[in-house]
């Protein structure tokens, strides 16, 4: 049986994972967003919407869809899955929450010299005839 101690042990062991109180809640975050709150209802879990729906089908009773609004969110029952699945759970939550990797500068690369074509050759300088003033 998972408690809250192994919850906090798995979530903390991940890089970049800090605790903070949310409404009188222990969670877990990222520096991008919260991934994690242990409730006394469950683990609610931050997962991308295809992978809710997965498990919600899958196990609904283990899985519990939980409505905020128009969106729905998971909430695992930690007792009713191993440590490895709840290890695998918070990692893919961890996973979907991390911040995108900082862009990089793109160096500019010199451009190959063009080759040059027939209609490019320099051609000699032809001297213009000149017309006659009218």
């Amino acid at each position: 049986m998972n408690s809250a101690a192994d919850i906090r042990k798995i979530a903390l062991s991940l890089p970049g994972v800090s605790e903070i109180d949310h409404f009188s809640r222990p969670a877990f975050r990222t520096a991008k967003r919260i991934f994690a709150v242990i409730r006394p209802d469950g683990l609610f879990l931050h997962l991308p919407e295809e992978r809710k729906e997965f498990l919600f089908e899958a196990e609904p009773r283990t899985f519990v869809k939980y409505m905020w609004g128009k969106t729905a969110n998971v909430i695992v029952q930690p007792a009713r899955v191993s440590r490895k699945e709840l290890e695998a759970l918070i990692r893919e939550a961890w996973a979907f929450n991390l911040p995108a990797p900082p862009k990089t500068k793109k160096t500019a690369t010199p451009q190959p010299s063009k080759a040059k074509t027939a209609r490019s050759v320099e051609r000699p300088a032809v001297p213009r005839r000149h017309r006659p003033c009218a």
